[in-house]
């Protein structure tokens, strides 16, 4: 076997806890969010990306021939679906995690710290998939009826 470095970067570590958060229904990335100037610009620059931090080490072979697997931990920020048991999702988010980062990094996942940001009461402009063009969605219909 040819010995060498294997470095997986954080980005590959944030692409398997997004790909993790879409298979569960009641749960979304928070983006960079808030009113202020500097907010925008943060968000702007930041490209509308989830927050996900990333905190590893890197998988070390010794002279010897021994490996240290790579360690790593993770914050990120959530939203949940209003009436989901929050300790429930959430350890659900965390065990997908933990399940992903070892099938395909092989490290160790030391934590995986969630900060539940926001609640999301029903389809929300954010979740929710637009209407096709020229159907116009129930609410809409049933607000136009009232009116005449």
């Amino acid at each position: 076997m040819i010995q060498g470095k294997t470095i997986i970067s954080d980005e590959v570590f944030v692409e398997i806890v997004r790909s993790a958060v879409d298979h569960l229904d009641s749960v979304t990335l928070t983006l960079n969010e808030g009113s202020s100037l500097f907010s925008l610009a943060k968000r702007v620059t930041d490209k509308m990306v989830p927050q996900i931090t990333v905190h590893k080490t890197d998988t070390v072979i010794d002279e010897n021939g021994t490996v240290t697997k790579g360690h790593v931990s993770f914050e990120l920020k959530i939203g949940v679906d209003y009436g989901s048991c929050i300790p429930d999702v959430v350890e659900e988010l965390r065990q997908a995690i933990v399940k992903e980062v070892v099938s395909l990094t092989e490290f160790y996942v030391d934590s995986v710290d969630v900060i539940v940001a926001r609640l999301y009461h029903g389809k929300t402009e954010e979740k929710a998939a637009p209407a096709p063009s020229g159907e116009v969605p129930p609410e809409e219909t049933a607000e136009t009826e009232n009116e005449e």
